[in-house]
């Protein structure tokens, strides 16, 4: 009997394990709701306008391995993480300060489609 309760507890750990190990493709697209896009992401997400347009980044996204998706200045939304420096992000993203609290990973095409004088955008 011992050894039955032994064995689905390393089982559930391994389970645990596999849940945390979960991966995902840079930048894989992820849905906002709805009523996040109407409301620019009030509740969970906040918003940072430059250039007349919003970005929009919700920091609790069911879908995203990070749990941060993002929509940059009215693209489509993609899955992101948090960051402090570029190369923090992955496929030569570049680390984007959206707001005076948070930076996160931009795919470097997207960045500077709306950035071109940025140096980081040279010969892109």
């Amino acid at each position: 009997m011992v050894r039955w309760f032994v064995g689905i507890a390393v089982v559930a750990g391994l389970g645990f394990a596999a849940v945390a190990c979960e991966t995902q493709e840079p930048y894989a697209q992820c849905e906002l709701d709805e009523e996040v896009k109407k409301h620019v992401c009030d509740g969970s997400g906040q918003t940072a306008t430059g250039t007349g347009t919003t970005s929009c980044l919700v920091t609790k996204h069911p879908h995203c391995v990070n749990s941060v998706c993002m929509s940059f200045f009215n693209r489509p939304s993609v899955c992101t993480q948090i960051c402090k420096a570029d190369t923090e992000c992955p496929l030569g993203g570049v680390c984007w300060k959206f707001s005076d609290d948070k930076s996160v990973c931009v795919p470097q095409d997207q960045f500077c489609s709306v950035n071109k004088t940025d140096a980081r955008c040279a010969g892109s």
